[in-house]
């Protein structure tokens, strides 16, 4: 709506920064920098990936200060800006003075048509709040790639790093250089995804969304403790990221993959609930997940991981009652039998009543030996399938879970019940 106001007030503050520059050789100074290998950047593939040598990187910059009082004695004072002023109104006004800002550094750098264009028309789209592409690249572990780069989609891709992507900047003055320490990212892939988003924090949720969907793709810890986002938002920029956490569950991906990933990923995504309102009744199916997502973040203990896999298939398929673990194990082992991901109902519901046993013991303070361990160990990863492939399924069942559960308990007893749970499952597409 106002792209013609905002184009003509950027072309001003180009111009009065170059004819200022001209008048004024003493508003720059000299930044140095030194580029060098960040160390809690650690990429499990090849730990002594891009050790490359220290490098000082010397440029001449606006000195904050003046630019500063170069806002305030030059852009303000403009009429273009004034007017954008007095038509946008005062909830508007800090977006504004963070884009002539923008616009008046750069300038100093050099600013061609292009570029002023580019930022004209996202500030426009900005201002009526229409969404902006987002990238969000972010370091990712508990997968892995065949070949790089993985195409997902044209918006998503994941890749081997590059020495850039581990290259830290470190800003040197008088008192030498200091930067922010990070934690330690231990990481198997770097991840692209571009977002359409009227604000950077609903492209942060929807790329969380996104890995919580890539830990049922197939049985995975997925996580990212560090990712950026940029944008030509006007606020937008900076590193995020979250503590630090392991799981021994990855999976690589193939080319064969790609299509069958943006399947899955364009059909599950919005099935996730925004967290930013936990005020929110939660479903089954969630509360499943959570306990699905526990387990997969236990450091390798059994007990703990079949545990938390054992509590994900009850909130699924147990409402209360007596004799649950021989319901659990049946519900289950039915379950998992018409939805054709597990044809051995025999075995899925030895392994779920063994996996029940060990929960009991465990959460009254009963361990296993060090002889059971092994047998335990791979445990712990079938239930932990049976878990992802019922909470996967229950995301995209249409059926309630007291129907279905009647359906379940009927298919046991009558041959001809089957086929109404069968139809019920018709609405799983991704297994």
């Amino acid at each position: 709506m106002y792209e013609q106001e905002i184009g003509q007030l950027a072309t001003e503050i180009r111009h009065a920064v170059v004819k200022y520059k001209e008048t004024n050789p003493n508003a720059s100074r000299r930044l140095v920098r030194v580029r060098r290998r960040d160390f809690t950047l650690k990429y499990r593939e090849d730990i002594g990936f891009a050790n490359f040598p220290q490098e000082r990187i010397e440029e001449d910059i606006w000195d904050w200060r003046d630019h500063e009082r170069f806002q305030g004695s030059v852009v303000k004072v403009l009429e273009e800006y004034k007017s954008l002023i007095s038509v946008l109104g005062p909830e508007k006004t800090g977006a504004l003075e963070r884009f002539a800002r923008d616009v008046s550094f750069t300038s100093f750098q050099g600013l061609d048509d292009k570029e002023i264009t580019e930022r004209v028309n996202a500030f426009g789209r900005e201002l009526e709040s229409q969404p902006l592409p987002v990238t969000v690249t972010a370091f990712i572990d508990g997968l892995s790639i065949y070949e790089s780069p993985f195409l997902i989609s044209d918006r998503f891709l994941l890749r081997r790093p590059t020495p850039e992507d581990l290259a830290e900047y470190i800003v040197l003055d008088e008192h030498g250089g200091f930067s922010f320490p990070l934690g330690d990212t231990w990481f198997r892939v770097v991840s692209e995804l571009i977002i359409d988003a009227v604000y950077t924090g609903s492209a942060q949720m929807e790329f969380l969304r996104t890995l919580e969907a890539l830990r049922l793709f197939r049985l995975g810890g997925i996580a990212t403790n560090r990712y950026t986002m940029r944008s030509r938002h006007s606020f937008a920029g900076g590193t995020s990221g979250g503590g630090g956490r392991y799981s021994r569950y990855n999976y690589e991906l193939a080319s064969c993959d790609s299509a069958p990933l943006n399947s899955f990923l364009r059909d599950l995504v919005p099935r996730f609930p925004d967290t930013s309102h936990p005020d929110k009744t939660t479903a089954e199916v969630e509360i499943a997940y959570a306990r699905y997502k526990e387990a997969l973040f236990q450091g390798g203990m059994a007990e703990q991981e079949i545990t938390s896999a054992i509590t994900a298939l009850e909130a699924l398929f147990l409402t209360g009652g007596q004799e649950l673990t021989h319901r659990l194990a049946q519900r289950v082992s039915v379950f998992l039998r018409v939805l054709g991901t597990q044809t051995d109902a025999g075995s899925t519901y030895s392994n779920v009543t063994k996996g029940y046993k060990i929960r009991s013991k465990f959460i009254h303070g009963d361990s296993l030996k060090p002889k059971d361990r092994p047998q335990a160990d791979s445990l712990a990863r079938v239930l932990l399938e049976y878990a992802r492939e019922c909470v996967l399924a229950f995301f995209q069942l249409t059926t309630k879970k007291d129907d279905l559960l009647r359906q379940l308990d009927r298919a046991m007893i009558e041959p001809t019940a089957v086929g109404y749970l069968s139809a019920s499952l018709k609405t799983v597409v991704h297994k």
